[in-house]
Formats: structure tokens, sequence, C-alpha cells
């Protein structure tokens, strides 16, 4: 008898195809999927952005001290410290908007996970 209800089952669902409960698997596979490989390319890529942002406070430092030369043109002086400033202030934002999105994805997959 089971294997009548098996066979039952596979014909139906190879007359109409999937059903929804097959089809929401599927999905979810590939949500998940989805979900965890963006996940963790995304982390690999919080390190590089790290690497900016300290590369960019190292900069504005050295720029503070005209790189360890004496300053000859205070308008370039100015200039440089401004750009320095502001090559920070995108590193900064660029990693907190990168943040922003991989604690959006981990909520997401939680959610999605979640029972």
């Amino acid at each position: 008898m089971s294997k009548m209800n098996s066979f039952v089952k596979q014909f139906v669902a190879a007359v109409k195809g999937d059903d929804v409960e097959v089809q929401a698997q599927k999905a979810w596979r590939s949500a998940e999927s989805a979900l965890k490989v963006q996940i963790a390319a995304r982390e690999g890529d919080t390190i590089s952005l790290e690497d900016n942002v300290n590369l960019a406070k190292e900069n504005l430092a050295q720029a503070r001290i005209n790189f360890g030369k004496t300053i000859s043109d205070r308008e370039t002086y100015i200039d440089t410290l401004i750009e320095a400033k502001n090559e920070l202030t995108e590193a900064e934002e660029e990693l907190s908007l990168h943040m922003e999105e991989l604690n959006f994805l981990k909520e997401e997959y939680k959610a999605l996970n979640a029972e």
C-alpha cells in the first residue's frame, strides 16, 4: 500500500509538477545558498575595508606632520591635510555601509532560518 501511495504521489507530481512544499524547499535552498555565499564573501571584504581605514588614518597622521618635511608651501600643506581627512572619511563611510549591509544579510538569514 505504501508503494502505491508513493507511486500516486510521484505520478501526481509528474502530471501537476512540483507541489507547493517542494517548490518552497527549492526556493529556500536557493535563498539559503545565496545568503551564505554573500555573508562569507562580505566577511572577507571586511578585512580589506578595515585595512583601508587604518591606512587612511596613518596617512592623515603623516599629513599632519607634513610627512616629516618642512612646510615650504602652506597652501599645499592644508590641501594635503584636507585630502587625507576626506580619504579617511570616505574609507570610514564605506566600511560603515558595508557593515550595515552585512548585518542586514545576517539578520535576514536568521529570520528566514527561524522556525
